[in-house]
């Protein structure tokens, strides 16, 4: 859907949305990631428009690397 080379026009669009969307409700010097957090994932894809598929979920048997898991806690 997305992969449109070479400008990709629909993924230049979904961040220019999702920038947007983040300028319009984040908190002052609040980054990207911890807006996400604190509204959260279903709140992130309300006020973005963005359609929830099952390829947004993270595949489990992968999810050790995607977390960059080690033995320090993260706080």
């Amino acid at each position: 859907f997305y992969n449109e080379p070479p400008r990709w026009p629909k993924v230049v669009d979904a961040i220019k949305n999702i920038l947007n969307v983040y300028a319009e409700n984040a908190r002052k010097h609040e980054r990207v990631g911890e807006w996400i957090e604190r509204v959260g994932w279903e709140e992130f894809f309300k006020l973005t428009g963005i359609e929830f598929t099952f390829q947004h979920i993270d595949d489990f048997t992968f999810m050790r690397d995607t977390m960059r898991a080690s033995a320090a806690f993260k706080y």
